[in-house]
């Protein structure tokens, strides 16, 4: 195996050193097609190119200080409506602290945001009545917001809080076939429009996606669209033209598409996850059909 060729880290400098736009990482990430038949199981490819991008992307904000002052004055701000009765910028936030956590990420504002919101019960009801609300949306047609109650749903499930909402909110929609319709048809609409090269639309279907991924729901459905996503080139083009353009935006102080940036980072890494697992899984099972292949008596050579 030629361990230049896949050392990601080397791609991402020579993209770096020749100031290439990073819509063009889908490109450099590329692997020779034989080495990959030989050497590596596609999921272990797969895991890598999401991996590669996570990193990519992190590398570009951890050490921005404007991006992390917007991203925390946002988040700030949010918490502060959302003690106020805003539902919409209480779940904001919740999404948002779900992410610094996924991200082990400015670990102080973290703890001290978690500590604001998890014993304030005007928060606490804001947030509560706005994913009902996602959820009624959701089971009455509306895709869009059946997703983001899944999203807030993953939130509340990585923060560990208000754990009894959390599981009674879940129960409600994990066995719901209309609201599940809904989620599916939006997804699948998000990953049209991603492939057409709607920037927007693609982060989102990876946002559901990896909400997919942390409630562990739509198993079947979960798998098949991120499968369809793992080789279209177009689609991924526009996911990383999506988190190019708000770290742009961030840099003149927009908190609102730091915070974004955020979501999308984490997404990206939960579903590098998903293929790193999938990819042990595989492993596994081959290590043990090989063994179980050495335990059968070889049939006689006939004479």
């Amino acid at each position: 195996m030629n361990q230049e060729k896949f050392n990601l880290n080397k791609a991402r400098k020579e993209a770096e050193k020749h100031e290439k736009k990073s819509v063009s990482l889908v490109s450099e990430l590329k692997i020779d097609k034989k080495e990959e038949s030989q050497d590596f199981l596609e999921e272990e490819l797969e895991a890598n190119y999401w991996r590669g991008l996570f990193e990519e992307e992190l590398d570009k904000i951890k050490d921005d200080e404007d991006f992390k002052k917007a991203a925390i004055n946002n988040l700030g701000a949010g918490i502060k409506r959302g003690k106020n009765g805003d539902g919409f910028d209480a779940t904001w936030a919740l999404r948002t602290i779900s992410a610094l956590k996924n991200l082990s990420f400015y670990e102080k504002e973290f703890k001290e945001k978690i500590k604001e919101i998890k014993d304030d019960d005007n928060f606490k009801k804001a947030a509560i009545n706005n994913l009902e609300a996602y959820i009624k949306l959701g089971k009455n047609g509306d895709g869009f917001h059946a997703n983001r109650a899944l999203e807030t749903i993953s939130a509340l499930k990585n923060l560990s809080l208000y754990k009894e909402e959390f599981k009674e909110k879940l129960d409600k929609i994990k066995d719901d076939e209309d609201l599940k319709k809904m989620v599916i048809n939006r997804i699948e609409t998000d990953i049209k429009k991603g492939k057409n090269g709607n920037i927007g639309n693609a982060n989102w279907a990876l946002l559901t996606i990896s909400a997919l991924k942390d409630l562990d729901i739509y198993k079947k459905e979960f798998k098949e669209k991120i499968k369809e996503i793992k080789d279209d080139e177009d689609f991924k083009k526009a996911a990383i033209k999506d988190l190019e353009d708000d770290i742009k935006k961030n840099k003149i102080g927009s908190g609102l598409n730091a915070n974004w940036d955020l979501y999308n980072i984490s997404a990206l890494k939960n579903i590098s996850e998903f293929w790193q697992d999938l990819a042990q899984e595989k492993r596994a099972n081959m290590a043990r059909d090989n063994k179980e292949g050495e335990d059968i008596p070889k049939r006689p050579e006939i004479r």
